[in-house]
């Protein structure tokens, strides 16, 4: 192979298809494009698109030196704290106590510092809460990770699957461009379409006609999952596995595999792939029980709205009366007003961010990354194994194996 083979594995896409995938993610590389040798560490991305992308927030990869120390102060972009929701749901507990704070030290009557009662019996209140919402919580978050991580998994399945029947394949099976091509085109389609669910909004192609316009199906091929099923995108994504399983059966039926260990081989490698899209939907599809969500979240505005209220009498308390104005009182219960609410509703934030990593929040995963890595990493595999192997590799021949002889006990 003396060059770069278009994506299709036929002509060329269109400019438009171009376009398309362009616009759906900024660094993948148009089909047919030549990759650069200066890649970075992991072969996906270029140092400009890798910046380009921290600038933008949308980075894979984080410095954690930089959130270990008093840089975290500067970091903005790619945080909980540019969600619009977080935002106004702090206007909104921040607009209850000041308008309370103002409401009763307008009104404030003589005993009134009796009527609130004494700080430390607020605080126990609150704590009852405060302790029960605390372990819900890590509960929640910590199950939600696991979910997050195990459909990363799932990702990398369909990658290992892909490149894993690529190195199989094309390493004494057969070097045929055609079925090369349809490989790693149908391996980033099913991958594509995944991401493509849940970025899709009403009056949208569905995913596997979108997935024609940049280029990782054709028409037939899309007119052909149609038929076999209408609309359900997992079944779409399963089915471009089944065809690759077809191609392992029609190879070994020619004699092409080494035997029927080899056929298996060959057919574990595509289960890997169709196992990766059914591990991923089994987790979008299954979501935690509304009932334990409904009570958590139920539970932390209860707890906002008390502990937004009750620090606001007891600042007006502290602000006036008989002991005059308590600057440090005054600010510890309007910082404790204004903090637990605002973290509370940030780990519930993030913890919806994470239920379904595959759409367009900052935290979630870089669909351009895996399926550059998958593209690259297949036409270099094929380019290993047919043109560009080391003389001493290439021109070897082994010698038998024979029991080596050892001296001393």
């Amino acid at each position: 192979m003396q060059g770069e083979e278009p994506v299709s594995g036929g002509s060329p896409p269109s400019s438009s298809q171009k376009l398309s995938a362009r616009t759906f993610t900024s660094s993948l590389l148009e089909p047919g494009s030549i990759v650069k040798e200066n890649r970075p560490e992991y072969g996906t991305l270029s140092d400009q698109e890798r910046a380009r992308s921290k600038k933008e927030g949308l980075a894979a990869t984080y410095d954690i030196d930089d959130l270990i120390s008093l840089n975290v102060l500067a970091k903005w972009r790619g945080t909980i704290l540019t969600n619009r929701t977080l935002v106004v749901e702090t206007i909104v507990w921040g607009g209850l106590y000041w308008s309370v704070f103002v409401l009763f030290i307008c009104i404030r009557w003589e005993n009134f510092d009796k009527f609130v009662g004494q700080e430390v019996t607020i605080r126990a209140f609150i704590a009852m809460f405060s302790t029960l919402i605390g372990l819900l919580l890590s509960f929640y978050t910590a199950l939600n990770l696991g979910r997050w991580w195990k459909m990363r998994d799932g990702v990398q399945m369909i990658q290992e699957g892909c490149k894993k029947l690529t190195m199989l394949v094309f390493s004494g099976v057969t070097n045929d461009q055609v079925l090369h091509d349809a490989i790693h085109r149908y391996s980033r389609a099913s991958l594509f379409m995944i991401f493509a669910a849940s970025h899709h909004k009403d009056g949208d192609d569905p995913p596997f006609r979108r997935a024609v316009k940049i280029g990782l199906l054709t028409v037939e091929e899309a007119d052909m999952l149609a038929i076999c099923n209408p609309h359900a995108t997992f079944v779409h994504a399963e089915t471009l596995w089944i065809w690759m399983a077809n191609a392992v059966t029609r190879l070994h039926e020619q004699g092409r595999t080494k035997g029927p260990p080899h056929y298996c081989a060959l057919m574990a490698a595509v289960e890997q792939g169709r196992s990766g899209v059914s591990h991923i939907q089994s987790y979008l599809e299954t979501p935690i029980p509304m009932g334990y969500v409904h009570l958590l979240c139920l539970m932390v505005k209860i707890h906002n709205f008390l502990i937004t209220v009750l620090m606001a009498m007891a600042t007006v308390k502290l602000a006036g009366g008989e002991h005059g104005f308590q600057a440090v009182g005054v600010f510890r219960t309007a910082f404790r007003a204004f903090f637990m609410p605002f973290l509370y509703n940030s780990i519930l934030i993030l913890n919806a961010e994470v239920t379904d990593p595959f759409g367009c929040d900052a935290a979630d995963f870089d669909f351009s990354m895996y399926d550059v890595n998958m593209l690259v990493s297949c036409k270099s595999f094929y380019k290993a194994t047919n043109v560009h192997v080391p003389d001493c590799l290439a021109n070897k021949v082994y010698k038998k194996w024979q029991p080596t002889s050892t001296e001393g006990p």
